[in-house]
């Protein structure tokens, strides 16, 4: 790496000097709205970058009941005030207490996990004229650590050997073809050699995925990873994810997919039936059910009738009500 770049994560630990920019340029000076229930261990970095960045009249913190030492680390900087949302059960009762305890015309909202480059907010600025509610493309970066399932490979990058085996079966390698697939050959030659290869279990190392500068192109184009939630989580997270878009928003095909995505699960879990939930529907945003039953329609019709029932009736018990209330 170029001996003047710095990486985005040597940016996150470096010892940064608190600016407070309200200070220096009270001018357009903004409300700032973070709601909390815990954060991560760059939640001080972050807020050095906000306040960096942004003249913030005010941070309004929205305590959601937070479960770590969130509130206090805050409390370490100026024109701090917490807002008490322990008692509310969803996010967006938060949101809607500290958009409405804002005094600035305008304001700016953000995750207790982001971190704000230089130049932010004055970019942000300049699309006041255009919009009155807009948000910025995002750069994820991931620090996130992981049991990584072995394959039928070494596929290692901490290995430990005798150096008169390896020794012997490395002179069989020559100037051409090794490469990225060391640890399959490597393996396979000691073994064939009539040496011992074994994997350990019970000893790990950190394998680090991240960027570094190489004389090829190798652009990171995305990474994925995923939770392993508990059921009460689950359920909480698809239930708020198919009713606050049902409840709040006008009915939109691109949506529907992602609401027979959750409603199967929480079919599948035993906590809601489609019988229940058009039901739900057809109280609260009626407007909502030609476009689900027509997605219904569709996959009965991919399925057959037959199919279809099978599976509902083998996740859950609303098969019977669905037709009798002619909600399908």
């Amino acid at each position: 790496m170029d001996k003047t770049q710095k990486s985005i994560f040597q940016t996150y630990y470096r010892d940064a000097v608190f600016f407070d920019r309200y200070i220096e340029h009270p001018d357009g000076a903004v409300d700032v709205i973070i709601p909390v229930i815990h954060t991560n261990e760059l939640w001080e970095a972050n807020l050095l970058s906000i306040y960096r960045e942004i003249p913030v009249r005010r941070l309004l913190i929205g305590d959601g009941g937070c479960i770590d030492n969130s509130i206090e680390i805050a409390g370490k900087f100026p024109r701090v005030e917490v807002l008490d949302h322990r008692a509310f059960v969803s996010l967006g009762y938060s949101l809607r207490k500290l958009i409405e305890a804002v005094k600035t015309e305008w304001f700016v909202y953000l995750h207790s996990d982001v971190y704000l480059p230089p130049g932010w907010f004055e970019k942000m600025c300049r699309h006041q004229d255009e919009y009155d509610w807009f948000e910025c493309r995002q750069r994820i970066t991931a620090l996130i650590e992981y049991e990584f399932d072995q394959l039928d490979r070494a596929l290692s990058g901490a290995q430990m050997g005798r150096a008169k085996a390896l020794q012997q079966v490395v002179s069989k390698v020559e100037d051409d073809y090794l490469y990225r697939t060391e640890d399959i050959v490597l393996a396979g030659l000691v073994t064939e050699n009539g040496y011992r290869y074994g994997y350990t279990g019970d000893v790990f190392h950190y394998h680090q995925a991240m960027y570094k500068q190489s004389a090829w192109l190798r652009k990171i184009k995305s990474v994925t990873f995923h939770l392993e939630l508990g059921r009460e989580e689950e359920v909480r997270t698809a239930m708020m994810q198919i009713k606050g878009l049902v409840k709040y928003l006008a009915p939109a095909p691109a949506r529907v997919p992602e609401i027979i995505v959750f409603m199967d699960r929480l079919q599948e879990l035993g906590e809601l039936t489609y019988a229940e939930f058009l039901g739900w529907v057809k109280v609260t945003n009626p407007n909502w059910l030609p476009l689900i039953n027509k997605a219904l329609a569709e996959r009965v019709k991919k399925s057959g009738w037959r199919g279809f029932a099978h599976r509902m009736l083998k996740k859950a018990r609303g098969v019977k009500k669905l037709i009798k209330e002619k909600l399908f």
